[in-house]
């Protein structure tokens, strides 16, 4: 009977809203339709005529849901196990995009996903799964109920359960997410989880994670009003390579973001960041950029006559508006005269 109500449910929530949503393969094929769930890492799409196919999440590159309830402005989202003041206020033209669903486990670092946020998005996520922790206790993503302890991540919270961060800075809080939990992003920066659990020996099986986000408060706003669909995509820079082809061709007047994160050395071990260290710039060389940073992440554009832009500093973050005449070939490097020594590599989200 619980089954039986539950898909009652699940159709009643459809039937109100207007069919919208894309799927993305990773083949190239983009689908219109309702995706009617994720159950058992498959997302159920139905097409136009009532068609309903399974697709496994590894062949789905995205899904952007864009839809609206007639009743959303009125109804109140409500998680189990969240209090009411922690949920952000429902909007009635949300544009979620879902990415493919990820394993989390418990190990000694963070477990980086592929997903960027903006600060003021809101993120939902949904985990399902068990960990099982020192080889003796099996937890859900909720953890142990009244478990807490001062040795955990975050002590306040169940031994075990399921936690997040936006970024590797030291200031950045850490989330409670549990089985479901949706959050307003109070900082631009990668999405990373772990279980909340100071030993990770003999620990097992991992918590499965949907992350969805509203994309509605981070696309360019078309001539017609909405949040138009942007295009994204994660690379990595090795250190040693002075210029990377990123493959992405870019249209005149488009916003280009970019956010990088990581680490490289040169020199003798000298470490920076994306934002590179002008501390390091010798007097007598000359670099890429010379008013940045040595090891900065640095960006070009290759135009179609085969020339290059001039090289232009990028960082850890950089929002650019590319002019009406500089559309082309995207390329990013590092800001040294001489890569061939350096190591370690920048993580580069790109959304265009």
């Amino acid at each position: 009977m619980r089954k039986i109500m539950i898909a009652l449910t699940l159709l009643v929530w459809t039937a109100g809203m207007a069919m919208a949503d894309t799927l993305y393969l990773r083949d190239g094929r983009v689908l219109q339709g309702t995706c009617i769930g994720y159950d058992s890492g498959d997302f159920t799409f139905e097409n136009s005529k009532g068609e309903q196919t399974r697709y496994s999440a590894w062949v789905v590159s995205r899904l952007v849901v864009d839809r609206v309830s007639a009743s959303e402005g009125n109804r109140e989202r409500r998680f189990p196990g969240r209090d009411r003041d922690s949920m952000p206020p429902s909007s009635g033209n949300a544009r979620w995009e879902s990415a493919p669903a990820f394993d989390v486990r418990l190990q000694d670092q963070w477990i980086r996903s592929q997903i960027q946020v903006r600060r003021g998005q809101r993120v939902r996520v949904e985990s399902t799964g068990s960990v099982t922790l020192e080889g003796r206790y099996s937890v859900n993503p909720d953890g142990r109920p009244n478990s807490r302890n001062a040795a955990l991540p975050m002590p306040d919270q169940n031994d075990g359960a399921l936690i997040a961060v936006i970024g590797r800075d030291e200031d950045a809080p850490m989330i409670l997410i549990g089985r479901q939990r949706e959050f307003v992003a109070d900082r631009d920066g990668m999405l990373y989880f772990t279980v909340n659990h100071w030993e990770t020996r003999n620990a097992g099986g991992a918590f499965r994670v949907t992350v969805s986000v509203d994309r509605s408060q981070g696309g360019r706003i078309g001539d017609s009003g909405r949040a138009t669909q942007r295009r994204e995509k994660i690379i990595t820079i090795a250190g040693n390579q002075a210029w990377v082809d990123t493959g992405i061709d870019l249209d005149a007047d488009v916003t280009l973001e970019i956010a990088a994160e990581g680490q490289i050395t040169f020199r003798k071990n000298q470490l920076v960041g994306p934002d590179g260290d002008r501390s390091y710039n010798a007097s007598d060389v000359i670099y890429p950029v010379n008013n940045s940073g040595v090891g900065a992440l640095i960006a070009k554009i290759r135009y179609q006559n085969g020339t290059d832009s001039a090289p232009r500093f990028i960082g850890a973050q950089s929002i650019k508006r590319v002019g009406s005449s500089e559309y082309g070939r995207l390329f990013l490097g590092i800001n040294d005269n001489n890569t061939s020594d350096n190591t370690g590599s920048y993580s580069v989200t790109i959304r265009w």
